[in-house]
C-alpha cells in the first residue's frame, strides 16, 4: 500500500459517517477519488456521495456505483433468461 495525502478531517469524517451508515465502515480505507485510485493501481474508490440512484457504495474505475452494476447485471441475466 502506498502513502496517500490526507484528505482532511472534515472530508474523512463525512466519508466515515457515510460508510458507517451504509453498513461498511471499511470502505473509508478505499481511496477518496478516482485519480488517487488510478495512481495506486486499485480497482475501487469511495467518495461517500450517493449515486444517481441513491446508493452509497464504492465506485469502479469507470465511475460506476458497484450496487448499480450488480442491479444491471441481474436485470440483464433476467432478460436473457426470459428471452430463451
Amino acid at each position: 500500500m502506498t502513502h496517500r495525502d490526507f484528505e482532511g478531517w472534515d472530508e474523512y469524517c463525512r466519508r466515515l459517517a457515510a460508510a458507517i451508515e451504509a453498513g461498511s465502515p471499511d470502505w473509508v480505507r478505499l481511496p477518496q477519488s478516482r485519480d488517487v485510485m488510478l495512481e495506486e493501481g486499485g480497482k475501487l474508490y469511495f467518495t461517500g456521495i450517493p449515486c444517481k440512484n441513491g446508493h452509497v457504495s464504492p465506485r469502479d474505475g469507470n465511475r460506476n456505483c458497484t450496487q448499480c452494476s450488480v442491479a444491471n447485471m441481474r436485470a440483464y441475466y433476467e432478460r436473457q433468461k426470459n428471452a430463451v
